[in-house]
């Protein structure tokens, strides 16, 4: 008796027994490593198994398939899925059958069948038809297929040539890389009123579009900049997908510190994160977990002028700056250490800070992005320009004399504030040999082309600083 179908079915030499168990580690590049461990039954000798439910992005190339009691011969990558218009493609030039129905005047339905040879095609319509001789162009009706097509799959599968020498159950693991998966760390970090600690609460989004959806599988993600050998150019984006910013809690005194959700580890020279409890991964679904929630860590707010930095930061412009000099730089600057209450790795990302204004309330400051932060080191956030801090760089006098040059420079800070504050004037020098000869105060030699000074401004006042030095080509 011949089957006839109108929707496919998944043909599979073998079967799994136990449900899927699978790992999902992703990285920061377009890239996951996936790991599906599943109890197969197998027959004795040669044959086929479609290990369905593989990413669409999977790379062939990375699969590897291992067992206690089987080995693969071959394997083969199929993903020519069952679709109408890939059924319609397979029965080009065979003989289908059409049914037409039609509501006659009594209202009861007639059904009239038609068969014929399908002579041509357009997406997922029949154009021509050749049946009892006769040509039929745009043939109206239900297309009924007498069997499905060897070798169409209902999902992607790698097709596996295994060889079982004796039979029966066996644990068997199919690992490979595949694009589509990505991360990214968002952070929320809460100023208090007096501008002195924070509350940082850091969350992961992640998203899926690799054409598989995983369940209950152990999440796991790798910070740092793993090398990849690329072999042709791809237009894939950059993989990074944003949400909403993530809403800062009311107010700082109902923040309660939850406990957390992921374990970190060192791996290799970068960081694991590891979500302690099994999570889906859908298809097309971007999600967001809790990564880190740290309260009460001290943070420094600091005042720069420096002229350079408008090259640096997008929102520093001479252009919005007034003849009275240029807005100073605000920086706010978290240590991230364990007697700071944090000291844990803290993979790249965005910043989002919030302060509280008089009534309690949470109002956005400023955001950075900031890149992988082992312990230890200190976040420097740039926040944006002070309304009322500006500073003026001006030469007084140079006097160049072949390859050797002398210069004196002043630099006037204006602070509209109520309240004193410190100044951090950064000068840079491009001379390979130069020196100060002299100054108006203190500074600091940063490194060999930087010195910095720290200018105590008074509240609705004026300070300056100045210094000379001498320069060189040689």
């Amino acid at each position: 008796m011949t089957n006839r179908i109108t929707l496919g079915f998944l043909f599979i030499v073998g079967a799994a027994l136990a449900a899927p168990e699978t790992e999902v580690t992703i990285y920061n590049q377009d890239l996951a490593l996936i790991k599906d461990h599943r109890t197969l039954d197998l027959a004795k000798g040669r044959q086929e198994f479609a290990w369905e439910g593989v990413a669409q992005t999977l790379d062939a190339t990375s699969a590897s398939f291992g067992s206690s009691s089987a080995w693969s011969v071959e394997q083969n990558y199929r993903f020519d899925l069952v679709s109408r218009s890939v059924l319609l493609a397979k029965y080009l030039g065979k003989e289908v059958q059409l049914v037409h129905e039609t509501v006659a005047q009594d209202g009861k339905t007639v059904s009239t069948t038609v068969s014929g040879r399908i002579l041509s095609i357009e997406g997922e319509r029949i154009t021509s038809l050749q049946s009892d001789g006769k040509i039929l162009l745009d043939p109206p009706g239900r297309v009924v297929l007498p069997s499905l097509p060897e070798g169409l799959l209902v999902k992607p599968s790698l097709v596996l040539d295994l060889e079982s020498p004796k039979g029966g159950k066996t644990d068997a693991e199919l690992r490979y890389l595949c694009s589509g998966f990505s991360w990214k760390a968002d952070y929320v970090a809460v100023l208090d009123s007096a501008g002195k600690s924070i509350d940082l609460d850091g969350l992961v989004t992640l998203q899926n579009r690799s054409g598989a959806s995983f369940q209950n599988a152990k999440l796991k993600l790798v910070a740092g900049d793993v090398n990849r050998v690329h072999e042709r150019s791809r237009n894939d984006g950059d993989g990074v997908y944003m949400l909403a910013d993530a809403a800062p809690m009311a107010s700082r005194a109902k923040m309660v510190a939850p406990a957390p959700q992921f374990q970190e580890q060192g791996l290799f020279e970068y960081h694991l994160y590891e979500l302690q409890r099994p999570t889906n991964l859908l298809d097309n679904e971007q999600k967001q977990v809790s990564l880190l929630t740290a309260q009460d860590a001290k943070a420094v707010t600091r005042y720069v002028f420096d002229e350079s930095l408008y090259q640096k930061y997008w929102w520093w412009t001479r252009e919005t700056d007034s003849r009275d000099g240029l807005k100073c730089g605000v920086l706010l600057d978290v240590a991230n250490r364990e007697e700071n209450h944090l000291g844990i790795p803290l993979p790249k990302g965005k910043v989002r800070v919030y302060k509280e204004d008089k009534g309690g309330s949470l109002q956005f400051v400023g955001e950075d992005l900031i890149d992988h932060t082992p312990r230890g080191d200190t976040l420097h956030l740039s926040l944006g320009q002070a309304f009322e801090l500006r500073g003026k760089r001006v030469v007084e006098s140079s006097d160049q004399n072949g390859q050797q040059k002398t210069e004196t420079v002043r630099v006037e800070l204006r602070n509209a504030k109520d309240q004193d504050v410190v100044v951090e004037v950064i000068e840079h020098q491009s001379w390979p040999t130069w020196k100060v000869k002299d100054s108006s105060q203190n500074f600091e030699k940063r490194d060999a082309s930087t010195i910095v000074f720290k200018v105590k401004v008074p509240k609705r006042g004026q300070a300056s600083v100045s210094y000379t030095y001498t320069a060189s080509w040689k």
